[in-house]
């Protein structure tokens, strides 16, 4: 057998340790990272749009449960797409601009959403009490099939959402390639299936639901955006008669992408 000195046992032992220290920190870093791939696969997608056209509504603070998720959260802008934590309780709060904490909430939302499905959830309606005719309670509007592009690469992917408070129960009919009614008897609060498109330049009339009135006609150029492949939403944003409702932003169609950011204005069609 090898004679050991004192010097041998004191670098035996100290590489042990190293052994067993660089074995533990394995173990953990393991540990940590199965758990973080555990944290991150229980999510929903979420993209949150606002679409409130009170003027005490233009900018709000947004809440999570406790937590600030969106600080001066402005009108006709978005989210984009973003992980919320799915398979427990949540709750989105919405509160003034200047707030400090979610107890400054003015309205409350409790969700139970579900691992990896995508929602698209929507401002609207009025908070304040007065001053809006028709005078419609403040929502958050939830579509649960949301999607972040178009199933066919050759395509565009769009949903239609009647955001305007004022006004009535729309068609849309397009008019540029002839597809005709691509929106039927579309009523405030409604979300439409969606749309797959042809990546190609439309032209968007809306009318009544009668057919016959044409209230506005808009260009929808998805080809021009670069839109192949993408999906969105079109809203109807805005009031037909802004002089009975103190005065706020008029009515257009526009469009929030993925993305998110300001809402891309659907010019009007000459």
């Amino acid at each position: 057998w090898p004679t050991w000195t004192v010097s041998t046992y004191f670098l035996f032992f100290i590489n042990l340790i190293f052994f067993n220290f660089i074995m533990l920190a394995i173990l953990f870093s393991s540990c940590e990272e199965e758990e973080i791939v555990n944290q991150s696969t229980v999510n929903a997608r979420v993209q949150i749009i606002h679409n409130s056209a009170d003027i005490a509504a233009q900018s709000v603070d947004v809440y999570l449960n406790n937590e600030l998720l969106l600080d001066n959260f402005s009108f006709r802008t978005s989210t984009p797409f973003v992980d919320i934590p799915a398979n427990e309780d949540i709750t989105i709060s919405i509160a003034p601009s200047t707030s400090m904490s979610a107890s400054q909430g003015i309205v409350s939302y409790n969700y139970l959403l579900e691992e990896n499905k995508k929602y698209i959830i929507i401002a609207s309606g009025h908070l304040s009490p007065v001053g809006y005719t028709p005078l419609k309670n403040f929502s958050l509007e939830v579509f649960d099939m949301g999607r972040e592009n178009a199933n066919n690469a050759s395509n565009t992917d769009l949903i239609v959402f009647h955001g305007s408070t004022d006004a009535p129960t729309v068609d849309v009919v397009e008019t540029g390639v002839g597809a005709g009614t691509i929106v039927n008897n579309a009523s405030y609060k409604d979300f439409t299936n969606y749309l797959e498109l042809t990546t190609a330049n439309y032209t968007l009339e809306v009318r009544d639901e009668s057919g016959e009135t044409t209230v506005a006609s808009y260009d929808a150029p998805l080809s021009n955006l670069n839109l192949m492949g993408g999906a969105g939403v079109v809203l109807a944003s805005g009031f037909l008669n802004p002089s009975k409702n103190n005065n706020g932003d008029g009515f257009g169609l526009f469009v929030a992408l993925p993305s998110g950011g300001d809402l891309v204005a659907l010019p009007n069609s000459n």
